[in-house]
C-alpha cells in the first residue's frame, strides 16, 4: 500500500509538473536515494542486531545506544548536505539552491525515523515498519500536491517530503512507546555494529547508485525534455521494485532470526525469490504488450514518444530487483564480502554512461548490461555457497 501511494505520487507529479519540472524533481529524488544510503545501511544493521538480541533487556540496550549514535550522525550529515547543495544545484542545472538544501532536512528526519522503524522491524512488529512509511507516503502526496498547486513548484514538492517524514517520525515515536523500553540502559559497544554496517553501506551505495545515478547523469547530459522522459520511464520501471522489494524487507529479519536459533531458513529465500520472479515477469510482460497504455494512461500524452524504451527499462529494473533480493539474503546470513561485486558493477555503470549517453535508449542499455552482469555474478556466488554447504554437511 505504501509503495502504491509512492507510485501514485510520481504519476501525479509527472502530470502536474510536466516533463521539464518533473525531470528536476526526479533528479532531487535521485539525490535523496543516494543520501539515504547511510540510513539504509544503518537500517539493515539495526534490524540484524535487534532481531538477534536474546531478550528484551538486550533489545533496549541496542535501541537506546543506536538512537543516540544515529542522532549525532544525522546532525553531521545534514550540515554536510547544506554545504555541498550549491555545487549539486549547479551540476543538475537547478536554479533554486534551497530546493537541493531541503534534501539535508529530509535526510535528518529520515535518520531519526529510521531507528524507530528498523527496531520494530527487527522485533517482527511489521506494522511499526510499514505504518510510518504509509503515513509518510500519504503525507508526501497530499502536502506536496497542495504546495505545488499554490505555485511553489518543485520546491513545494520537496518541502512536502520533509513535512511528511516528520509526520512519520511522530507516528513511529508513538508506536515505539508501546514496547516500554526503559530509559535506563547499558551502552553497547558500537564496533560490531559499525563493522557489520560498513559492508552493508557499500552494498547500499552500489544498489542505490545503480538505479539513481543514471537519473543524475541524464539530467546533466541530456536535454531537459529528454531528462523528463527518462525520469518517467525510470519511475514506471520502478513499479517492479516497489512491488517486489517489500518481500526482501520481510525475508531479511526472518532469515536472520532462524539462522541465529539454528532453524532452516533456505526455503524462506527460495519462496521470496520465486515471488519476485513472478511479480517482475508479469509487469515486464505488460510493458512489452501495452507500452502505450502504461505511459499514456499513467503519465499522459506528452510522454508517449518514449514507448519503445519502456520494456528495456522494465528489464533493467527487474534484473536489478532480483539481484537485490539475492544480496539481501546473503547479508542476512552474514556473507558480507559479496558487496564487493555490486560496488564494482555500479562504478562500471557510472563510467560507461559518462562515455555512452547519446540517447535515452543507450543509457538504459548500459544500465541493463551492468545489472545483467551483476545478476550472473551473484548467481555464481550463490551456487558456490550452496555447493560448499552441501559438501560441509557430508
Amino acid at each position: 500500500m505504501a509503495n502504491a501511494v509512492n507510485y501514485v505520487y510520481h504519476l501525479v507529479m509527472g502530470r502536474v509538473l510536466g516533463p521539464v519540472d518533473y525531470g528536476t524533481l526526479a533528479s532531487v529524488f535521485a539525490l535523496l536515494y543516494i543520501i539515504s544510503i547511510v540510513p539504509q545501511s544503518a537500517g539493515f544493521a539495526i534490524v540484524k542486531f535487534i532481531s538477534s538480541a536474546k531478550n528484551k533487556e538486550e533489545v533496549a540496550d541496542v535501541y537506546m545506544s543506536l538512537r543516540k549514535f544515529v542522532l549525532r550522525l544525522a546532525w553531521v550529515m545534514m550540515i554536510a548536505v547544506f554545504f555541498v547543495s550549491p555545487f549539486m544545484a549547479k551540476y543538475l542545472h537547478i536554479e533554486n539552491v534551497f530546493t537541493v538544501a531541503l534534501v539535508g532536512l529530509v535526510l535528518f528526519a529520515s535518520l531519526i525515523t529510521l531507528v524507530l522503524q528498523t527496531t520494530l522491524q527487527g522485533l517482527l512488529v511489521f506494522w511499526g515498519q510499514v505504518g510510518p512509511t504509509l503515513v509518510s507516503s500519504i503525507g508526501k502526496l497530499v502536502m506536496g500536491l497542495g504546495l505545488v498547486y499554490i505555485g511553489w513548484g518543485v520546491f513545494g514538492a520537496v518541502l512536502g517530503i520533509f513535512l511528511s517524514v516528520m509526520l512519520a517520525y511522530g507516528y513511529g515515536l508513538y508506536l515505539i512507546r508501546t514496547q516500554d523500553f526503559s530509559q535506563k540502559y547499558k551502552q553497547i559497544k558500537l564496533k560490531p555494529f559499525v563493522v557489520y554496517a560498513f559492508p552493508v553501506l557499500v552494498q547500499a551505495l552500489a544498489f542505490t547508485s545503480l538505479f539513481t545515478v543514471d537519473l543524475i547523469l541524464v539530467k546533466h547530459y541530456l536535454p531537459e525534455f529528454d531528462a523528463g522522459l527518462y525520469a518517467a520511464l525510470s519511475t514506471l520501471g520502478k513499479i517492479i521494485y516497489f512491488a517486489v522489494q517489500p518481500i526482501s524487507n520481510v525475508m531479511f529479519p526472518i532469515v536472520s532470526k532462524r539462522r541465529t536459533i539454528g532453524e532452516n531458513y533456505h526455503h524462506v529465500f527460495y519462496l521470496s525469490f520465486l515471488m519476485a520472479v513472478v511479480g517482475s515477469s508479469v509487469i515486464v510482460g505488460f510493458f512489452y504488450l501495452l507500452p502505450n497504455l502504461a505511459i499514456g494512461v499513467l503519465y499522459g500524452q506528452e510522454y508517449l514518444v518514449a514507448t519503445k524504451e519502456l520494456v528495456w527499462m522494465g528489464l533493467f529494473i527487474a534484473i536489478y530487483t532480483l539481484s537485490y533480493i539475492v544480496v539481501s539474503f546473503l547479508l542476512s546470513i552474514g556473507k558480507t564480502r559479496i558487496v564487493i561485486l555490486p560496488f564494482v558493477v555500479s562504478i562500471m555503470q557510472i563510467v560507461l554512461i559518462n562515455y555512452y549517453h547519446g540517447s535515452i535508449l543507450q543509457v538504459i542499455q548500459v544500465s541493463l548490461g551492468c545489472a545483467s552482469l551483476l545478476f550472473v555474478g551473484l548467481g555464481g556466488y550463490l551456487g558456490y555457497y550452496q555447493v560448499n554447504k552441501l559438501y560441509a554437511k557430508k
